[in-house]
């Protein structure tokens, strides 16, 4: 490329060790000639500082502690000196020439200022479950009513757009990247490009499927901080099921008002009962780190949509 500016990536990370050096790769690989890449470590007690000691020059990269993953991030672009910018989180991967892709397009197109694309689900093993299938162009409305149609590691974004929207929320643990598209869709367009540009990890360690009963408020606040009328669809039938069985354990406890309580939140959340029932029975039998499985199985139910989408043979 005759103009090749500077594209940082950040992965924040903490006792990842299983697969970062996937992940560390999957950067490190891209044909593009101008890449910074920083890690910031919480302070990992696994082998994830002798991974980045291994990598010598290639990487940059900070051990401390900090205050969850937000703050980590917000460490890194501070340390950052690309004109674009992205994270990627550490068990998750880039595909082979997505950051060339991503910074052809930005060069084409000098009035975009945030791009994403289509991710394939992987589960903890590296097993391909189909392409995200939630993902697709999309307005401030739909983003705040509907749920989250960006996968994270497949956004990147100029610098003077983080520069004008701010930072991440640091005192978000669960919603902090639906949280940041939500304030930068109010003031900036978010393109959508067909091409695969990651792959993500769902796996039951994974933040995504921790917290439960906090993810879900969290995620209902942030969309109620942005306009939204409560929580979004799409999250609905878990949230259901969620506040269903805070309320029968609560009753079991014989604590009558939050039984009341978390019932009353239930059939607040408005969602499908057939959503509801199967959220519902699958935790209930397996407990709440089953979601990853429901998540899964339903990407491949519904990944025929992406099947007919055009991407370039090179990115896949």
């Amino acid at each position: 490329m005759i103009n090749s500016p500077l594209i940082s990536i950040i992965t924040p990370t903490l006792n990842q060790g299983k697969f970062i050096t996937q992940t560390i790769e999957s950067v490190l690989t891209q044909d593009y000639p101008h890449v910074e890449y920083i890690v910031v470590d919480g302070g990992s007690t696994d082998d994830t500082l002798n991974i980045l000691k291994s990598y010598g020059d290639s990487i940059k990269w900070i051990s401390e502690p900090d205050r969850g993953q937000a703050d980590a991030i917000n460490k890194g672009f501070t340390m950052a000196k690309g004109e674009i910018l992205a994270w990627v989180n550490s068990d998750d991967l880039l595909t082979r020439h997505a950051i060339r892709y991503v910074m052809s397009y930005f060069a084409a197109h000098p009035e975009a200022h945030f791009v994403y694309g289509d991710a394939l689900a992987l589960d903890q093993d590296g097993k391909p479950y189909g392409f995200r299938a939630h993902v697709r162009q999309m307005s401030f409305d739909e983003l705040i009513g509907l749920g989250d149609l960006i996968v994270q590691p497949a956004a990147f974004w100029r610098r003077t757009l983080w520069e004008s929207v701010g930072t991440l929320d640091s005192d978000l643990r669960y919603a902090l990247d639906y949280e940041y598209w939500m304030r930068v869709a109010k003031s900036f367009h978010m393109q959508y490009i067909p091409v695969c540009l990651a792959q993500e990890r769902l796996h039951a360690s994974a933040l995504t499927f921790k917290g439960s009963l906090r993810r879900v408020q969290e995620i209902e606040r942030s969309a109620r901080k942005h306009g939204g009328d409560g929580l979004p669809l799409y999250f609905r039938g878990e949230a259901a099921a969620i506040y269903t069985l805070e309320a029968l354990k609560a009753v079991r406890k014989r604590r009558w008002s939050d039984a009341r309580a978390y019932l009353r939140e239930a059939r607040q959340t408005q969602a499908s009962l057939r959503s509801f029932l199967r959220y519902f029975g699958v935790i209930s039998l397996f407990g709440y780190s089953s979601l990853v499985w429901i998540w899964l199985r339903l990407n491949v139910l519904r990944a025929s949509v992406k099947s007919a989408t055009k991407f370039p043979a090179e990115v896949i």
